[in-house]
């Protein structure tokens, strides 16, 4: 869904989060932020499932484009694994309305709650080649384990609003005892 309309609507997500429960957003709520109609907003996103839909997708992109930026340089390996998850989980606690939102959205609608699920598991078997590639034994099942503690992580910082060093900590330790790593890997990794 492209175009001025769904962009501006896109962009109000951050600000209706800050403001708004999930059971609070209407189309009219919506649209009024950024000044549309509620038929101009039907006619691009159908309903507020469809704008959670798109805003999820939206947040999910932003995250991977930021992390592509800000650690695709970063040489393969387990510190790029650890520092990956570290600014996911940063960018989440920066977004922390958004990110809250999201995941109601997440657990209230199935249909974004699926959209959410298919990503996810996608960004499972990523992580789950790169474990395979260290050596890890059994890469599939430690990267979906991995990726449901950084689920609980993202959850938990987001309730309190501060990162959680223990559970940071907690992540690094269990890729590092995934991966059979020589001491100097296991070394950078535990500074990472």
């Amino acid at each position: 869904m492209n175009g001025p309309i769904s962009l501006r609507l896109l962009n109000t997500g951050a600000l209706l989060a800050s403001q708004y429960a999930l059971d609070e957003l209407t189309p009219e709520l919506i649209a009024d932020t950024i000044g549309l109609s509620a038929e101009q907003f039907a006619t691009q996103f159908g309903s507020v499932d469809g704008y959670l839909l798109e805003l999820n997708q939206q947040f999910l992109d932003y995250i991977a484009a930021r992390l592509l930026r800000e650690n695709g340089g970063s040489a393969s390996g387990l510190p790029r694994l650890c520092r990956a998850t570290s600014l996911q989980l940063d960018i989440c606690l920066e977004h922390r309305a958004l990110q809250n939102l999201l995941a109601e959205a997440r657990r209230e609608l199935p249909l974004v709650g699926r959209a959410f699920q298919r990503r996810d598991h996608s960004l499972s078997l990523t992580t789950g080649a790169s474990l395979k590639a260290l050596g890890c034994a059994n890469a599939a099942s430690i990267a979906r384990v991995y990726h449901l503690m950084v689920l609980e992580t993202i959850r938990i910082e987001g309730e309190n609003g501060a990162p959680n060093p223990a559970l940071r900590r907690a992540l690094d330790d269990f890729l590092a005892h995934a991966v059979p790593a020589s001491p100097v890997g296991f070394a950078i990794a535990k500074a990472a």
